[in-house]
């Protein structure tokens, strides 16, 4: 199936290093605004992820990556990018400027079939898809869609999971977030006015994947809430998750549930540790959700604390694939 990249961040970026795996997703064209330049130096070297684990060169119009040229093209309205041209089926939409129906569907008037959005949408698509969470109703009508956010996809598989179990009569989530390339490393105006200090700071502020729960999770809408701690670290998440819940635990019995549990139906998707790790244990992890086993804690039977770690960029991307996945499958079977 051929892919089309709209934005070449972080999420982009990393979307296409999965995709290197997956032969059966090939990146037809990519679109972005930075120079050709850059766009090779900051796909060779990262950061945080390391060095690209392949071969790399600037090309007339395009970059070549292992030998095969892909190319790029700079357009900032999503209507004129050339994807019929180039015969895309699938846009990944990454570059976190366009979040609405009418902006996402220009994608479709440039001639792709579909658009997965790498972020909570601003109104309702045609799906927002969790893995682990709502796969069964993801059909292939479903045109533009969201994979929601790096927080949500942590958090929904485990909650959904939890409430199954115990029934979760409500709750209340903390995401200790790293900083995000919206922030500045020095005091900036910012609309939300704590996000406007350094980004060295540890900053109180909301957090998308509320929202973005409720529009796959409706039954929490009044019964939860939650907000995000970013602090100063490049990479590596974890959320904090209080539950009341209706059906009495204990610490010994609930781990045991989640260990057993993540080996079957969210197998993939959570996984379980027993060991002390800390946030750059994290980094490059395929999975949505860490469950952190040493850190659950009981009270009164039914007040239950759970962390659960997330690498917040290479998670995230590799359930963006999954679902290029699901939808190259959903392309055979039309055939």
């Amino acid at each position: 199936m051929n892919i089309g990249i709209n934005g070449f961040g972080r999420i982009g970026k990393i979307v296409f290093r999965i995709l290197q795996f997956h032969p059966e997703l090939e990146v037809k064209l990519i679109n972005d605004p930075m120079p050709l330049e850059t766009m090779v130096y900051l796909l060779r070297y990262d950061s945080i992820h390391g060095p690209f684990k392949g071969k790399i060169e600037q090309g007339e119009g395009g970059i070549f990556v292992n030998d095969k040229f892909i190319p790029v093209t700079t357009e900032v309205d999503p209507e004129k990018i050339p994807w019929k041209k180039y015969d895309v089926s699938v846009v990944l939409e990454s570059s976190g400027k366009f979040a609405t129906r009418e902006q996402l569907k220009k994608h479709i008037l440039a001639g792709a079939k579909k658009v997965i959005l790498s972020r909570p949408a601003d109104e309702l698509l045609d799906y927002t898809l969790v893995l682990g969470v709502n796969d069964d109703g993801f059909k292939n009508e479903h045109k533009i869609i969201s994979n929601a956010s790096c927080t949500t996809n942590c958090l929904a598989p485990l909650l959904k999971l939890i409430d199954g179990e115990f029934g979760v009569e409500s709750g209340f989530l903390n995401t200790v977030h790293p900083y995000t390339n919206n922030q500045s490393i020095i005091d900036a105006p910012h609309p939300e006015i704590r996000r406007s200090r350094a980004a060295s700071n540890i900053i109180p502020t909301k957090s998308t994947a509320i929202e973005a729960l409720f529009k796959i999770l409706p039954k929490f809408k009044g019964k939860f809430d939650g907000f995000a701690t970013r602090v100063p670290v490049p990479d590596g998440s974890f959320i904090e998750l209080c539950l009341n819940l209706s059906k009495n635990t204990d610490v010994e019995s609930f781990n045991k549930f989640i260990k057993e549990s993540v080996k079957t139906e969210l197998k993939g998707i959570v996984d379980y540790t027993e060991d002390p790790i800390v946030s750059s244990d994290i980094v490059n992890n395929p999975h949505s959700a860490v469950f952190d086993s040493l850190a659950t804690k009981v009270v009164n039977n039914n007040f239950i604390q759970i962390i659960a770690w997330y690498d917040n960029e290479y998670g995230y991307s590799n359930r963006v694939v999954d679902t290029m996945e699901i939808m190259n499958k959903f392309e055979k079977d039309d055939k």
